[in-house]
């Protein structure tokens, strides 16, 4: 294949899916439908018009049959009458009529033949039409069941995705505390260490805060021994 016919099967496949995106597979099969019920019409017309022309073929064969009646009765009686001047045209005009007959004859049974392939047609399209509009509604029904599903399937998938972004977001939110804590423990630790110095606690040193926390143990200390003092007595 050359490179434009490469270039055309990808412009028409792209065409064709994107008909296949817009197409309504309902709408479609309405249109079908009414496609086939105006082609029926149109066989309908088309016999009428047949069986016309074959009834007005045979409202001539019939005046044909009268003109060669009378032209037969008149060669008869030109003879009699010694006329066979007369006798000769009489029948001339009846071999000139049997010959239209003939003609109208064949045209007419072409003419039958015809109408018979239309009602054949008829029938045909007619079984036709009722097998596909019986099929069409079984197919109407299994695209909105269809189509029902995949709106269910589309709104569980989406529920899915609301959930793992809400899992994420919690995932997300866990890993700042646990760094914020991490953060705040570690300045608790420098300053403890003084290495920071406590912004509530500006003029106090690393000595001052050894004191204070001995203070402090020896308070709990201090406590201690007078709760189980308390014990005791």
């Amino acid at each position: 294949m050359s490179i434009f016919g490469r270039i055309n099967a990808i412009f028409e496949s792209r065409a064709n899916a994107a008909m296949d995106g817009f197409e309504d597979p309902k709408a479609s099969l309405d249109y079908s439908l009414c496609r086939l019920e105006e082609t029926r019409a149109q066989i309908s017309r088309g016999l009428i018009e047949v069986s016309a022309a074959k009834n007005r073929l045979a409202a001539q064969r019939s005046q044909l049959a009268a003109t060669l009646q009378k032209s037969d009765e008149q060669a008869q009686a030109a003879v009699k009458a010694g006329r066979d001047d007369l006798a000769r045209l009489a029948l001339e005009r009846k071999q000139e009529a049997t010959a239209r007959q003939a003609g109208l004859d064949t045209n007419i049974s072409s003419l039958e033949q015809q109408a018979e392939t239309l009602k054949q047609s008829q029938a045909n399209l007619d079984h036709k039409i009722a097998t596909f509009r019986s099929k069409k509604e079984e197919l109407k029904a299994i695209y909105d069941s269809s189509r029902a599903q995949l709106q269910m399937r589309e709104a569980v998938s989406g529920v899915s995705v609301d959930l793992t972004d809400v899992g994420n977001t919690i995932r997300r939110a866990e890993a700042r505390i646990r760094e914020m804590q991490s953060r705040a423990d570690a300045i608790e630790g420098l300053v403890s260490e003084g290495v920071l110095v406590d912004v509530l606690e500006p003029d106090s040193d690393d000595i001052d805060r050894e004191l204070s926390q001995m203070n402090r143990k020896q308070a709990v200390e201090d406590e201690l021994a007078r709760l189980k003092a308390g014990n005791e007595n």
